[in-house]
């Protein structure tokens, strides 16, 4: 009974961690088409500072990224994409500790299921051993009952696992679309020329 309430468990966090992670992990989450347009136009007349006031009032992965860029803008080209290549890191690294959690879901499911199994074959063969072969029916039962808890398991671990690498995936699309865009705004940062004072205000 307690390996039930357990495997439900798992299934519950497995639904509560997808929803979670469905939600967040969308273009208008992490990379909004407002902070876009205004960095855009930002960057189309020079102004820095103004860009960075934009990524502030809308804080996101892309905001975070873009923000990387615009603090080491004094530095040179190669400073700037090495900025936004570990921003585009740690952003996907946080997205990956929300994701992960469904993957252990995924990975308790059968754990618990051939838990429940096992135990489930050694009391079917304690009986045997203390009572001989008895009702081969009851035993037959004993040991289906045990089985259902691996094909629980199995509903829980199947859809979470399949969740799991659809969501992964989505969330590396967005990371490289968001590091793409950014890089396209710093081009023009080649002929932009910002002094340490401005970048920092």
């Amino acid at each position: 009974m307690l390996l039930w309430f357990a495997l439900f468990a798992d299934g519950g966090l497995a639904i509560y961690f997808c929803v979670d992670s469905s939600i967040l992990i969308k273009p208008e989450k992490l990379m909004p088409q407002a902070l876009i347009n205004k960095v855009q136009d930002a960057m189309a007349e020079g102004d820095i500072v103004a860009a960075m006031d934009a990524c502030q009032l809308s804080p996101s992965p892309m905001a975070n990224i873009l923000t990387a860029a615009f603090q080491h803008v004094e530095e040179g080209f190669d400073v700037i994409q090495e900025a936004v290549n570990a921003a585009s890191d740690l952003e996907q690294e946080k997205l990956m500790q929300r994701l992960n959690w469904i993957s252990v879901c995924s990975n308790l499911g059968p754990s618990l299921g051939l838990l429940g199994t096992v135990q489930g074959m050694i009391l079917t063969f304690e009986a045997l051993a203390q009572g001989g072969a008895g009702d081969a029916a009851a035993l037959a039962n004993s040991i289906g009952q045990a089985l259902w808890t691996t094909a629980g398991g199995l509903v829980v671990s199947i859809p979470s696992i399949t969740a799991f690498y659809s969501l992964r995936n989505n969330a590396n699309r967005l990371i490289l679309r968001m590091t793409a865009v950014t890089m396209e705004f710093l081009n023009g940062l080649r002929n932009v020329e910002v002094s340490p004072d401005e970048a920092q205000a």
